[in-house]
C-alpha cells in the first residue's frame, strides 16, 4: 500500500488519528524535558542531591542495605564522573520506561476513545508525576518499572492473542523460563538497591505468575501458590537478609562518604559527624536515613504525615477512584474490539472489577508497609497506579484472564451488537470529561514537609518554564 493510500486510510479513522496526537504529544513533553535537564542534571546541581546521593551507596565498609548500586561502580571506567554517569543513567532508564507504555497504548489506539487515553497519559498519580517534580527523577523505583515491563513482554511472548478470533495455545514452559532471569537476578538485584522495591513490586510480580499458573495448569490454588512462592523465592531471601543485617551504624556511613569525598563525588564538608548523635547529622541527606531504627522512621513519618493528613485524605482516594474508572473504561474497550463475536459486558464489567483487586488493591494493600517508614506518599501511590495502568492496557494479560473467566464462570457470550462503552454513553462522557479536567488542575506531591499543594493551574503545565526547583 503506497503511503498517500495509507495516509488517507489513517484520516477515514478520526479516533486513531486523536489517539496518535495525544501520544506524540505525550512523547514530545519528555523528549522537551530530557533535552532541557540532563545538561543541567549533569553539570550543575539540579539533579536532587538526595537521589544522586542514595546511588552511592555502597559495601566498602561492609554488607549493608541500598548497597549494591555504588559497588556496581566497579564496572565503569573511572575516567566518568558519578554525577554524569546518574545523570544520563536515571534519564536513560526513565525515558525507556516511558516509551515502553507509550508501545503498549499504540497497540489498543485504534480501539480506546480518546478521553480514557488522555486520562491515561496525563493522570497526575501516572507518568506525568515525574514531568511535574523533577526531584523525582533518578528516583530507584524506576527500576520496579522496567521489571515489569519486561514481565509483560514474556506474557507477550509466551502467549499470543492471535487475530482476535480465539486465543492460541500458549506455551507456559516458554514464560518460565524468560521469567527465571527477572525473578533470579534482577528482582533481587532492585532490591539489594532499594529495599522498598520488594514491597512496591514482587506482590503485583507473584499475582501475575499466581494468574498465569491458575490459567493454564489444572493446579490447585495451593499448589499454584507454592510454585509461585519458589520463583520469587531469591527476591524474598534478599529482602530478608536486608532486614535483619543491612541496617549500618553512623561510622560505616561515615566511611562510605569519605570514600567518595576523596574522588569528588560529594561536596566538601558532608562527611562530618556531629559530638552528640541526637543533634543531627551532615551526612548527605539519604545517608542519615539509613541508621535509623523502624520505629524512629515510623515516628517521623506519622508527625509529617498528621501535618497534612488533609490533603493527602482528599488527593489519594479520589486518584484512586478514577484510576479505577479509566482501567475498566481501557480493559472493556480491548475486550470488546478483541472478542466482537463472543463478548459478554456482563463479564467484562465483572472481570475488570476482579481485575482491579487483583492488581491495583492487593498490591497497594501489600506496600502500606512502606507508608508507615517514609513519607513519600506521593511516589508510593504513583508506583501503584503505574504498575495497574500498565497491566490493564498491556492486551495479552486481560484477553488471556477474561476468556479463562468466562470459563470459570460459564457466562454467556452476546453475539449481536455490544454498546461501545461499560457505562450509559452520557454518564462515560460526562465522567470522563471531569477526569481530564482534573488531570489537569490536580497535582500529586511527592511529599508534604510544610505544605500540601494539590490544586494548581493547568498553564503552570503547558507553560512549562522549566525553572529548577
Amino acid at each position: 500500500m503506497r503511503l498517500s493510500q495509507r495516509i488517507k486510510k489513517m484520516l477515514s479513522q478520526p479516533r486513531l488519528v486523536v489517539n496518535l496526537l495525544l501520544l506524540t504529544g505525550f512523547s514530545a513533553f519528555w523528549i522537551r524535558d530530557f533535552l532541557y535537564w540532563l545538561p543541567k542534571d549533569m553539570y550543575e546541581t539540579s539533579l536532587n542531591y538526595w537521589a544522586y546521593t542514595d546511588w552511592l551507596i555502597d559495601y566498602s565498609q561492609g554488607f549493608i542495605r541500598r548497597g549494591l548500586s555504588g559497588d556496581m561502580w566497579r564496572l565503569i571506567p573511572p575516567s566518568v564522573t558519578p554525577l554524569h554517569f546518574v545523570a544520563v543513567f536515571s534519564w536513560v532508564l526513565i525515558l525507556a520506561v516511558v516509551f515502553g507504555y507509550v508501545r503498549l497504548l499504540m497497540r489498543s489506539c485504534k480501539t480506546m476513545h480518546p478521553l480514557t487515553l488522555f486520562g491515561l497519559l496525563f493522570l497526575p498519580s501516572l507518568f506525568v508525576f515525574y514531568l511535574h517534580d523533577h526531584n523525582t527523577i533518578a528516583r530507584k523505583e524506576i527500576l520496579g518499572y522496567i521489571t515489569v515491563l519486561l514481565h509483560l513482554l514474556v506474557i507477550e511472548k509466551s502467549f499470543p492473542i492471535g487475530d482476535g478470533s480465539a486465543l492460541p495455545v500458549g506455551n507456559l514452559r516458554r514464560y518460565v523460563k524468560w521469567l527465571l532471569p527477572i525473578t533470579l537476578l534482577l528482582l533481587p538485584a532492585i532490591i539489594l538497591v532499594h529495599e522498598g522495591n520488594f514491597l512496591l513490586f514482587i506482590p503485583l510480580h507473584g499475582m501475575i505468575t499466581l494468574s498465569i499458573f491458575r490459567m493454564k495448569t489444572e493446579s490447585k490454588f495451593l499448589q499454584s501458590a507454592l510454585w509461585t512462592g519458589m520463583l520469587y523465592l531469591p527476591a524474598l531471601i534478599a529482602f530478608v537478609a536486608v532486614y535483619l543485617s543491612g541496617t549500618p551504624d553512623y561510622q560505616v556511613l561515615l566511611g562510605i562518604c569519605e570514600k567518595w569525598l576523596g574522588v569528588g563525588a560529594i561536596r566538601e564538608g558532608t562527611c562530618v559527624l556531629p559530638p552528640d548523635r541526637n543533634t543531627g547529622t551532615t551526612l548527605p541527606g539519604s545517608f542519615a536515613p539509613m541508621q535509623w531504627t523502624r520505629l524512629r522512621a515510623t515516628e517521623i513519618t506519622v508527625y509529617i504525615i498528621f501535618s497534612n493528613w488533609k490533603a493527602w485524605v482528599a488527593i489519594l482516594p479520589t486518584l484512586g477512584i478514577i484510576i479505577w474508572y479509566l482501567g475498566r473504561q481501557a480493559l472493556y474497550a480491548i475486550l470488546r474490539s478483541r472478542f466482537a463475536q463472543s463478548f459478554s459486558p456482563r463479564a467484562a464489567r465483572r472481570y475488570s472489577g476482579l481485575f482491579f483487586v487483583k492488581y491495583f488493591i492487593f498490591p497497594f494493600l501489600v506496600s502500606l508497609l512502606v507508608y508507615f517508614n517514609a513519607y513519600d506518599y506521593g511516589r508510593w501511590f504513583t508506583v501503584a497506579c503505574i504498575n495497574f495502568s500498565m497491566l490493564a492496557v498491556s492486551i495479552n494479560l486481560p484477553n488471556w484472564e477474561f476468556v479463562n473467566y468466562k470459563k470459570k464462570t460459564e457466562e454467556e457470550s452476546v453475539a449481536a451488537d455490544t454498546p461501545e462503552h461499560l457505562d450509559h454513553r452520557l454518564v462515560f462522557y460526562g465522567v470522563s470529561i471531569i477526569i481530564c479536567v482534573l488531570a489537569l488542575v490536580l497535582w500529586l506531591p511527592h511529599y508534604c514537609l510544610f505544605s500540601c499543594e494539590i490544586i494548581r493551574s493547568p498553564l503552570e503545565f503547558f507553560s512549562h518554564t522549566f525553572m529548577a526547583n
